[in-house]
């Protein structure tokens, strides 16, 4: 299939290259600047992968109004929470929810230091101190300086409960820790999946709201993750360079690096202006979009090299003009089929697989206009450099 005969194009690329190099840099700028304003106003839309917190899939047996949902969540301190209808209604009239909140625990660390103080008053000098972390989810580690009965760590412990406003904290586990001369307690408190799915039960008897499944990221887990899908982006730009250099030469490899970071930068820009949800399936996206604009980047610079050896003695800009021209037939086949692909997804898709698609459709198209417009560009300039340092 070609929608254009072989020979028939003569589109002056190069000679139009400055107005979209120019684009190009105001486009990345703003990307830039709009990921910076939403990092400063803490708007990023980070998800579970990378902020840490718990992600619950409940099911409900009916139709249920979404702000009733959203009130009665973050009526248990979790303001932040994001609620999201997973599906549609089922045969049976079930409906699905996901509902992200920010932490793994229903004790934030502010609230775990108000515990710590009321239980050193409730106990005296018997308390020698509470063990608690935010990363390792609803438990806690208390150590006496003399036996006490579980029975009376529960009394208690509901008692303080209650005036923090945590009920959840009278329906615990707790084991004994190492040595009974030691004196140590492990106690296991309600998780926050089972204390979402006891509130929405309360609000909602008729919809029998049920936990389907659960996920959870700690902060500390979070950051390492958000780190590493930093570092696989700089590694994969980092080899395509080294590659590019080995495959062609020098004087190409920048090019192809100088595209794929605007098409990353534009993505990421795009990925927060909108409030679309930075997790690993965007790397994964973002991954995906660098090795498919690689590939048509090296498409082009292939055809460019024959043409430099056809035509030796041509300029760099009239084989680059020449090469985009013939190459343009399979450019457009392939980016048009691989955005078909993807509309399905974007019609039918929903949460992550939605937002998978919504990034490499944008990828796609930024990635064509990149291979043809920002990689020529730059070697166009590189070359254009280097004939003025040898005649200096």
């Amino acid at each position: 299939m070609e929608f254009f005969k072989p020979g028939s194009l003569k589109i002056d690329f190069v000679g139009k290259r400055r107005g979209f190099v120019v684009t190009s840099v105001v486009l990345v700028l703003l990307a830039i600047g709009i990921f910076t304003w939403r990092q400063a106003t803490d708007s990023i839309n980070w998800g579970i992968d990378f902020a840490g917190g718990t992600v619950i899939d409940l099911e409900f047996d009916s139709e249920v109004d979404i702000a009733a949902v959203r009130k009665a969540v973050n009526g248990l301190g979790y303001e932040k929470s994001v609620i999201q209808r997973t599906s549609f209604v089922g045969k049976e009239g079930q409906v699905e929810y996901m509902i992200r909140v920010e932490r793994i625990a229903i004790l934030s660390p502010e609230d775990a230091t108000i515990l710590e103080g009321k239980l050193k008053t409730a106990f005296g000098g018997n308390m020698q101190r509470m063990i608690y972390d935010e990363d390792s989810g609803d438990q806690v580690e208390l150590r006496f300086e003399k036996n006490i009965t579980e029975a009376e760590i529960i009394r208690v412990l509901k008692e303080q409960g209650k005036a923090m406003g945590k009920e959840e904290l009278g329906d615990v586990t707790i084991r004994r820790q190492g040595k009974e001369t030691q004196h140590r307690y492990m106690i296991l408190m309600t998780g926050v999946a089972t204390q979402v799915e006891k509130a929405l039960q309360k609000k909602f008897p008729k919809a029998n709201p049920h936990v389907r499944k659960v996920e959870f990221v700690g902060p500390q887990v979070g950051n390492k993750l958000r780190n590493d899908g930093i570092l696989a982006m700089i590694y994969a730009i980092a080899g395509i360079l080294v590659y590019v250099a080995f495959r062609f030469n020098l004087q190409f490899a920048p090019g192809a690096v100088v595209a794929l970071t605007h098409d990353a930068i534009l993505t990421i820009g795009m990925f927060a202006l909108f409030g679309l949800e930075f997790n690993l399936t965007f790397v994964a996206a973002i991954l995906t979009v660098i090795g498919y604009s690689t590939n048509d980047t090296i498409v082009i610079y292939d055809r460019i090299r024959e043409n430099l050896g056809r035509f030796r003695s041509k300029p760099l800009t009239e084989i680059i003009n020449q090469s985009l021209n013939e190459v343009l037939n399979r450019t457009v086949l392939t980016s048009l089929t691989t955005v078909m692909a993807l509309a399905g997804l974007l019609v039918i898709g929903f949460g992550e697989i939605r937002d998978f698609a919504i990034a490499m459709t944008f990828g796609v198209v930024i990635g064509t206009y990149s291979s043809i417009y920002v990689a020529g560009s730059t070697t166009i300039w590189l070359d254009g450099l280097a004939k003025k340092m040898r005649n200096a």
